[in-house]
């Protein structure tokens, strides 16, 4: 159980619900260089809250290290104090909604409390707050295609292709993917995460088998199918912030129990 001292209090984390996210939880992983791609890293995430102490005193009144990473050499976590995290779920950001759609074997630990959690993922689906939310991230990646738009974190072979093939393929495949989860989510109901029938097409794309001109015209294709999927949605306009602050409280309530 990890210690953070926050301003003079040490307070234990209590994790709630911890697994794969990424590459791995998308069944893109790649297990090592090959002269096409990178090998990925191993990308984690934790949920997790802090003994009842915390929220009754002042230190839960700072926020202090709501989101924090930590990266090991390939392996590469990121955790979320439960409040951002049901937060950021009540906003459908992609990143953190995905967490709550892996299959059952990409877990490494489910508290009692998670699986409250788990049990109500349907509270948090607002189909406006869907099309915006996983619109708008997908949008952020075309700006990130262009040749040349290197960043910190990219490795010595994802730069190569960029020069090679002339923007960012790994931005392409997010953008591709998060406009089709998107889409899935405001039909369905539910994330597809471990993808299996698009798998081979989402590596080609990754690989950079597809020219830059043809990923803006999926990108305008998916996004009008986004468009057409918020329109005909059955999914409520917006979640209902009462029921998921009950959420939050009974999963508190179970988490920081004596």
């Amino acid at each position: 159980m990890r210690q953070r001292n926050l301003h003079g209090f040490i307070f234990n984390e209590i994790p709630i619900l911890t697994g794969y996210r990424g590459s791995i939880a998308h069944n893109l992983y790649v297990k090592k260089n090959t002269k096409d791609l990178a090998k990925c890293d191993t990308d984690t995430f934790r949920l997790y809250c802090f003994p009842l102490e915390y929220y009754l005193t002042l230190e839960g009144y700072y926020h202090s290290r709501e989101v924090h990473e930590d990266k090991v050499e390939d392996i590469d976590e990121i955790s979320y104090e439960i409040r951002k995290a049901i937060h950021l779920l009540s906003g459908a950001n992609p990143n953190v909604m995905t967490f709550l759609y892996n299959r059952k074997e990409h877990y490494f630990h489910v508290s009692e409390g998670g699986r409250l959690l788990l049990k109500n993922r349907d509270i948090f689906l607002g189909k406006k707050r869907i099309k915006n939310a996983f619109g708008g991230y997908a949008y952020s990646q075309i700006t990130k295609l262009q040749k040349g738009a290197y960043k910190g974190y990219m490795g010595k072979k994802r730069k190569e292709l960029v020069d090679k093939i002339g923007y960012d393929t790994k931005n392409a495949m997010t953008l591709i993917r998060l406009l089709k989860n998107g889409i899935e989510l405001l039909e369905e109901g539910r994330l597809t995460i471990y993808r299996t029938t698009d798998r081979k097409w989402l590596m080609d794309i990754k690989r950079g088998k597809l020219k830059l001109s043809e990923i803006k015209t999926l990108a305008d294709k998916w996004f009008r199918k986004l468009d057409i999927a918020y329109e005909k949605s059955k999914l409520p306009e917006v979640n209902n912030k009462q029921k998921i602050s009950k959420l939050l409280f009974n999963i508190l309530e179970i988490e920081t129990k004596s």
